[in-house]
Parts: structure tokens; sequence; C-alpha cells
């Protein structure tokens, strides 16, 4: 509801006024929510966001190096196993025995090497005694086993696809990845894994496989000594897998766990799914050496339960803090926003005529001073509707008037044309004609109000002026008018030619005109760039440089003065009427020769017909 009380003889509306409606989302009060909030939320989030996040790095960076340094443990024990392998192998490859049965082509000196070469690999055998068997193979095919039972019916060593394709020349080693023995008597469904090395005889003219499986616990048996559970304190669960580059699993034997696809690509993977769903970040590290793949697994649940509590914490901190921050930032966009708005509703009554209404809050702030404002204005602009009023008011008395005055020209009109039917009887064409001049000149000065008429139709003033003095003076006036007809189409002021012409004609040609001598004027119009230049020149007496330097400072400077008051008219009211309607840049310009003429220069802009309305 809006409340009108009386306050020193004046309506005055109370702040009870309902505000005027405005979209919310374009509302000072939502856009001063949003500052506050901003300014208050977003601080205390990102302060929440960043302690959760650097707790949860250090932590992560401490399980990664902690890790790290157990894997590099690690790697170092199989490198140390590596090394007993290769010289296992070195021994087997200087050895006469060896080379001997690289050598040998016949089957009965094979039968004959088993003693030899089981007293060899006793002394190679006690450098790694939980071997599961040596296997040795020639050229010719020939196999020499230590450690087991060969079955002869799967002894083609060369065509298991686990068997590395090694370089002829090439004393390379390498680990294979895990396979059954189907050449053992024995156990053929046993999983190992290989360490081939390529052997040479003595002379390098014979060459061979050295073959030295491994049971699968032997991983087992090299990293139980440390464990990477010691490295993380609490319930956190750290394992241990080895993979070979295939993603084959060599440690450790239970393979339940993990998906084997999962396994294939563990040194470019950072997050490890099992087949339960749980998720365990990795550590991984490769062993340039033996080319096997060890990852550290740690359950990301467990390991971030104390990130978790933190996290909860913060939340019971920010959320509140939150609530509190809505609730100021909501009163203080109310408390500034209010009287904006009051303000405005204020305003909009004023825009509908309801100069009543004024800001009646006691404020000292900027509003205030606004308010201050705001009822000075409303006060301003009841003075100036009054003063419209009152201009308005004489606006229609002197209309009224004009309209009156209207009638004189009527009855003048009737005489010319009672006159001019008198001439035309008694045979008078010059009388005839000046008077049919003249009726057209009268016309044209009361027949219309518009102020901008066609330059054509002010040419067509000057004419008829010019025509009348033809018929006035004992020798016709010469005249010419060269304009072309793109000029004669745009618009000016009305009445700007007829008085320079007239003036040329009083003041110029009247002087010197006789029976032998005729005056003449040239009218010339040209368009240069956006101004629109017309010309009258007369070949009269002129003006000496003293009055031509008087006409010419009263141009510049006091033609409205003079014009308003009376004292002078002709061009000067030209010059005054063209200012006033264009501007400072525009208006007239002359020059003169005493007994040569003078010349007027009107500068006009470029107006059409649209522009005029």
């Amino acid at each position: 509801m809006v409340q009108i009380v009386e306050k020193g003889g004046e309506k005055v509306e109370s702040l009870k006024g309902r505000p005027a409606a405005v979209p919310f989302i374009h509302s000072i009060f939502f856009k001063l929510l949003i500052c506050f909030l901003l300014l208050s939320i977003v601080p205390l989030t990102l302060a929440g966001l960043l302690t959760y996040s650097n707790v949860s790095d250090l932590l992560t960076r401490k399980l990664n190096k902690d890790a790290s340094s157990v894997l590099e443990q690690h790697s170092k024990v199989l490198t140390f196993y590596l090394n007993d392998l290769i010289r296992m192998g070195e021994i087997s490859n200087t050895s006469p025995t060896v080379s001997d049965f690289l050598k040998n082509k016949d089957y009965d000196n094979y039968l004959r090497s088993f003693l030899p070469l089981d007293q060899v690999f006793t002394g190679i055998h006690v450098i790694r005694p939980e071997n599961a068997g040596i296997t040795l193979i020639n050229e010719q095919g020939y196999v020499y086993t230590y450690g087991y039972s060969l079955n002869r019916e799967h002894s083609g060593f060369y065509n298991y696809h686990w068997i590395p394709h090694l370089p002829p020349l090439s004393m390379e080693h390498r680990l294979t990845p895990l396979h059954d023995r189907p050449y053992s008597n024995q156990e053929p469904q046993e999983q190992v894994f290989s360490y081939v090395q390529q052997v040479f005889s003595r002379d390098l003219k014979a060459k061979g496989l050295l073959i030295i499986d491994f049971k699968r616990d032997v991983l087992a048996s090299l990293f139980q000594s440390s464990s990477l559970s010691d490295s993380v304190p609490g319930e956190t669960e750290i394992g241990l897998l080895i993979t070979n580059r295939s993603g084959q699993l060599l440690y450790p034997q239970d393979t339940g766990r993990f998906r084997p696809e999962e396994l294939k690509n563990l040194n470019q993977a950072e997050r490890i799914t099992d087949l339960s769903g749980n998720v365990y970040r990795l550590v991984t590290r490769t062993n340039n050496e033996t080319g096997l793949i060890l990852t550290g697994y740690f359950q990301e649940d467990k390991l971030y339960e104390p990130i978790h509590r933190i996290r909860n914490s913060v939340y019971w901190i920010i959320l509140p803090s939150i609530a509190f921050c809505l609730l100021v930032s909501f009163y203080l966009s109310h408390r500034i926003s209010g009287p904006i708005r009051y303000l405005q509703y204020l305003m909009g009554k004023v825009g509908r005529g309801e100069f009543y209404s004024l800001f009646q809050l006691k404020r000292k702030d900027e509003i205030g001073q606004l308010g201050l404002g705001f009822n000075h204005m409303v006060g301003k602009i009841k003075e100036l509707i009054q003063l419209v009023y009152e201009e308005q008011s004489k606006k229609r008395d002197a209309e009224v008037t004009a309209l009156q005055s209207q009638i004189n020209p009527h009855f003048l009109y009737n005489t010319l044309e009672s006159i001019n039917s008198l001439a035309r009887k008694r045979k008078e064409p010059q009388i005839s004609k000046m008077i049919v001049l003249l009726g057209k000149l009268l016309r044209a000065s009361i027949s219309t109000f518009d102020t901008m008429i066609p330059i054509w139709r002010e040419l067509e003033y000057a004419a008829c002026y010019l025509e009348l003095h033809q018929i006035r003076l004992k020798k016709p006036i010469q005249y010419s008018i060269d304009i072309d007809e793109e000029i004669r189409s745009l618009f000016t002021v009305k009445w700007i030619i007829q008085p320079i012409v007239e003036n040329a004609v009083l003041h110029g040609l009247d002087p010197i005109a006789s029976e032998e001598v005729s005056g003449r004027i040239e009218i010339k119009g040209w368009l240069e760039q956006d101004a629109v230049y017309l010309q009258v020149r007369d070949y009269g007496v002129g003006l000496d440089k003293t009055a031509l330097k008087e006409l010419r400072h009263n141009l510049e400077y006091h033609s409205e003065k003079l014009t308003k008051y009376g004292e002078k008219v002709g061009i000067l009211n030209v010059q005054s009427r063209i200012r006033l309607h264009f501007g400072e840049a525009y208006g007239l310009s002359v020059d003169s020769v005493p007994q040569q003429g003078m010349n007027v220069t009107i500068k006009l802009p470029r107006r059409f017909a649209n522009e005029n309305k």
C-alpha cells in the first residue's frame, strides 16, 4: 500500500510505497547478494579444498617415497640374483667339458659326456641350489639335463614359444615368462621361469643354449626379508606385484585378486581394480637388467581414511560459516538496495506526472544525498512544467493572432486581382505582369509556415523579384541562374536568396541604372563535400574598404543583435537565421571592389527532404 501524508502543506509519500517490479536477476539486491556471497563463501570453500588437497598430496608423496625406497631394495635383490645366474652362465661358457659337448657330433661321445658334465654342473649348481634343473643343448640337438629326468618325447626345445630368439653371435641372456615343463618326466605341469643364455665352444665354432629353470616360489624367498607394509604405519595394506614385460604375474603365486588384463600395463597405470571392486593406487619401478616390473599397491579407501576425517571436520566448520555469511549477505543487500528500490519507485511515479512524491529517509550517506538530489530535481521539474505551460499559452495566443492576421492578406490578394483585371481591360500588360509577380511574392511570404523549403523555390522567389525590377527600371536587368538540379532539390532556410538579390539591386545596381546602362546579376551554386555554396554577384558600385570591413565585422559578431532590435535587416537577417539553424560553421561571406560590384557567398549544409520533417 502507498501511504500519503501531509507535510508542510504538501503531499508526501511515505516509505511504505511498493517498489516497481524489476526482474530479480537484474535487481541491485541480487547483484549485491551475489557479491557478498562470493566474497565470503568462495574464500572459505577454497581454504577447505586447499587444506584437503595439501594433506592428501603430503600423504601420497610420503607413501610414494617410502614405497619407491622399498622397491629400490627389491630391485637390488633381483639384480643380485641375476648376477648369480650370469655367473653360472659364464662358468658354463668357459668350461672345456661344455665346449667339447657343444662341438660333439657323435652319439657315443654324447653319451660318454654325461659324467664329466655332471661334475661341472654340480659345482655350478652350488651357486643357486634352489634351481629346478639345468639344461644344455648343442646344435645337433643333443640335450644334457642336470637335476631332473628328461622326457625325450618333448625334447624339441627350439619349438617352445618361450625360448627367446637371441642374435647369432651374441652372449645375451633372457628371463622367460612362466611356462610349464613338458620335457620333465617328474613335474611336466609345474610352472617355472627360465634363465636362457647362448653359450659357445672355446674356438667359437660351435654354440648351444643353456637353460636354468627356477620355481615360482624362488621370488617369494627373495623378498621375504622385507615388506612394503612396514613402510607405512596404520592399517593400510601395502602389497607387491612382480610381472614381466608381457604382463604375466611372477610374484606372488596367488593370482585370484586381479584380472589378467589389469596386469598387462602396470608400468603405465596409476590405479588398478581387483575382482571385488576395490581400487588400489600403484607405485611402479622397472628393473632394467632383468626386465621385470616391480609394483607396490595400496588400497585407496584405507589410505584416505584419515584424510576423510579431516574433510568431515572441515565440512562442519565451513557449512555453519556459509550459513552465517548467507544471512549477513542477505541483510546487507537488503539494507543497501531497499532505499534505492524505493527511490526507483518514486522516480516512476514522477515519470507518470505525480510530483507530490518525495524521498523522506533520513540518511547521511550517499543514498541520503541521492534522495536530496531527487527532491531538488522534482522541485525543478515542477518549475519547468509551469514555465512550459506559460510558454504554451503564449504560443497558442500567438497562433490565434497569426490566423487572424491572414484575413488582411486575403483582402490584399482580392484587391490586387481587381487592379490586374482593370489593367488587362485597359491593355496595360506591364502593369498586369507586375501585379501578378507581386502577388506571387506576397503569397510566398505568408502561404506556408515551413521553415525549410527546397532551394528551387528560393530561386523562384528571386526570379520573381528580378522580373519586377526589369519592368521597373528603364534598362532591364540582365541576370542568370546557373545551378544544377541536384542542388535545386536540396533544402535550406526560407528567404535567404531574395534579400541578398534585393540588396544587390537597390544598393549595387540602382545608383548606376540609366537608359544606356543596365545592371547584371549572376546566381551560381556548387557542392564541396558536405557543404552547398550559393553565390550572388552583382556588377554595381560595390563597397569601399571601410564599409566592407564594417559589414564583415557585423556579419561575424553582431548579426543576431542588429537583426533582433531592428537596426539592420537584409543580409544580416539572413546571416542570423542561417547560424541559428545550422551553427557557426555556416553563413555568409562577402567580397567587394569599388565600382566593380559585390560578391556574396552563402555556405549551407547539405540537407534532404527526409531530414527536415
